[in-house]
């Protein structure tokens, strides 16, 4: 054999060997790439999903969920923001959440669906009805013939009733535009597409800050009804348990955090600004409210709630109410 066919051999077998080596290499690549999106996708179907809105009641999720008291806890949390209750409600339903922020009202409505829900804990949000400062509506009676956007068949529906109540007014002498979008219903309001607009916290102080005119804030009611919520199956289920007090341990250390002043500054911040979309000098001026620790809603609210609905002739039966709580704690 010559030297020259040699020398094609030997080069022929080594390419061969590079080839094989290249290949196999490859094939375990895509095998380990092909295990890591399986233990990922695992990793995402056993983590808690939270649907959660850009309010104030939900400051202390997201400020666990910075500070890593999730972690603390051993409990894996994934938080979703939602910009409108009904997208967390739906998010719910269909199964892309395992707890959600909503109220007693749409609680009781995601009753009588095919897919019952329960309240876990009860939150403490409050709500005021601010009027745009261009025009001159200053007190509840000059509200008639007004468009004030709020949320259908929620808790902003609820006080808007208590509102025309308040003036002595009929159920329809203002305009109701359903606006779910709570940081849309504020621009709106901002840019005088609406006369006013039932908003929560942070974007009342926001509002104010502009210019706008708040004529009623329910701050003086002991009724309140925004809560979390669990779809009915996870009461039976032992891993989601867990979770959930887990969860709401993390949520307890960061109450007493907020309410202790004992919360870090610059955390805060980045979350009003990152977050809520909350320019910084507003941000820096917000005063926190008294959070409280997680615990059920109280009986009564839940009798006001079914009650309400009603007047709407909404069907809500006494068993939707008596089976919407679940005490976890």
């Amino acid at each position: 054999m010559s030297k020259h066919m040699e020398y094609c051999i030997m080069k022929r077998t080594h390419s061969l060997i590079l080839f094989l080596f290249v290949f196999i290499f490859s094939s375990c690549h895509h095998d380990k790439e092909e295990v890591s999106l399986e233990q990922q996708g695992l990793a995402d179907s056993l983590a808690l999903h939270v649907g959660v809105l850009p309010v104030m009641d939900c400051l202390p999720i997201y400020y666990a969920q910075r500070m890593g008291l999730f972690q603390a806890e051993n409990v894996d949390v994934r938080v979703l923001t939602y910009n409108a209750q009904m997208d967390a409600d739906t998010a719910l339903l269909n199964h892309r959440v395992e707890l959600a922020y909503t109220d007693l009202a749409r609680a009781l409505e995601m009753q009588g669906d095919s897919l019952p829900v329960r309240v876990v804990s009860g939150m403490n949000g409050k709500l005021s009805l601010l009027t745009t400062k261009k025009k001159r509506i200053r007190t509840l009676k000059h509200l008639n013939e007004r468009m004030v956007a709020l949320n259908r068949l929620s808790e902003s529906d609820y006080w808007s009733d208590v509102i025309m109540r308040e003036a002595g007014m009929e159920q329809s002498a203002i305009y109701r535009p359903q606006i779910n979008d709570v940081k849309l219903r504020w621009i709106m309001l901002r840019e005088q597409l609406v006369d006013g607009a039932i908003l929560p916290e942070p974007y009342v102080s926001l509002a104010k800050r502009q210019g706008h005119n708040c004529i009623f804030t329910s701050n003086d009611s002991t009724t309140t009804w925004a809560c979390m919520a669990i779809r009915k199956e996870l009461k039976t289920d032992t891993m989601r348990q867990r979770q959930l007090k887990a969860f709401f341990r993390a949520y307890d250390k960061a109450v007493e955090a907020l309410n202790g002043d004992a919360y870090k500054a610059d955390t805060l911040s980045n979350i009003w600004r990152i977050i809520y979309e909350l320019p910084r000098e507003v941000a820096d001026s917000i005063a926190l409210p008294r959070f409280p620790k997680a615990t059920l809603p109280q009986a009564k609210d839940a009798d006001v709630a079914m009650q309400w609905l009603i007047q709407r002739e909404r069907r809500v039966k006494k068993a939707q109410r008596d089976s919407l709580f679940l005490n976890l704690f």
